[in-house]
């Protein structure tokens, strides 16, 4: 009998990723907390909706500077662009503040006496390191997010008291925040657009330097994920449900897993590096 694995292309997996952040999504599953799972989808919504809100400011910016160059050539306007440049500013705002908080209740089940709030976090850095001198690399990484206190002393204005105001500076459209309720603070950024790119730039590294670290520290090469097939049912009726088990050490190396359902009949069982593990 022609073996199917010379004659047809071996199945190759693409489905591993090589964020590291991602990577400790993918395997949370294993921490053994309540929810874990659900805090584990949690997170990635509200990743999506930080992505998603920051490119409604963008294109929503371009909208208002096509009205602010409209407005200096009729010379009246009614700001209507430029107040719903404020709203989805703010709306991104309260988005980090969410996904921060979401960020550091995992950290807190995994550090034992720290704060569940990120904000309560950073505050307590200073004693955490005469407390828990074991957490140095996670107060460490805490300390660093430099760029949440400019953004949750606006989110707390904004949110409890006062909006800020979009102005039209030298550089774009700006935003101000003075004369708060909350805060003796003058927060001033001179163009909205270049702070939302920066700010999502040092997210996506915190992210990044979260995911390593805590890979580290918590992630051992024999913890597993499941990662599903969906088989065409040969009756006629839907899928039939297979899959794969991988360990965090296979992912890293990006290697295929175990097949787990050898008794469905896969069309590509013969070309299925994951099929063919069983028989090693």
């Amino acid at each position: 009998m022609p073996d199917d694995r010379k004659q047809t292309k071996e199945v190759i997996f693409t489905d591993y990723n090589d964020s590291q952040f991602q990577t400790f999504l993918e395997f949370l599953i294993n921490l053994k907390f309540d929810n874990n799972y659900n805090w584990r989808n949690g997170l990635q919504t509200k990743i999506n909706a930080v992505l998603h809100l920051s490119n409604e400011v963008k294109s929503q910016y371009y909208k208002a500077m096509k009205a602010k160059e409209e407005m200096e050539v009729k010379g009246f306007g009614s700001g209507l662009e430029s107040e719903l440049l404020l709203i989805k500013f703010e709306t991104l705002l309260n988005s980090v503040y969410s996904l921060c908080d979401n960020l550091a209740f995992i950290s807190y089940r995994l550090h034992p006496g720290i704060k569940k709030m990120f904000n309560d976090q950073r505050k307590n850095v200073a004693k955490y390191r005469i407390n828990y001198p074991e957490y140095s690399e996670y107060i460490d990484l805490i300390e660093s997010a430099t760029w949440y206190e400019k953004l949750h002393t606006m989110r707390s204005e904004s949110t409890h008291y006062l909006p800020g105001f979009v102005y039209h500076s030298k550089n774009g459209l700006g935003i101000l925040y003075r004369d708060m309720e909350h805060s003796d603070e003058r927060i001033e950024i001179e163009n909205i657009q270049e702070y939302i790119v920066n700010l999502i730039a040092e997210i996506n590294d915190y992210l990044e330097r979260y995911g390593n670290y805590h890979l580290k520290r918590f992630i051992d090469e024999g913890h597993k994920i499941f990662y599903p097939c969906f088989i065409p049912n040969p009756e006629g009726k839907g899928f039939l449900v297979g899959g794969r088990v991988i360990t965090y050490s296979e992912y890293m190396k990006k290697l295929p897993g175990k097949c787990q359902f050898r008794d469905i009949p896969c069309p590509r069982k013969n070309i299925c590096p994951a099929y063919s593990k069983n028989d090693e």
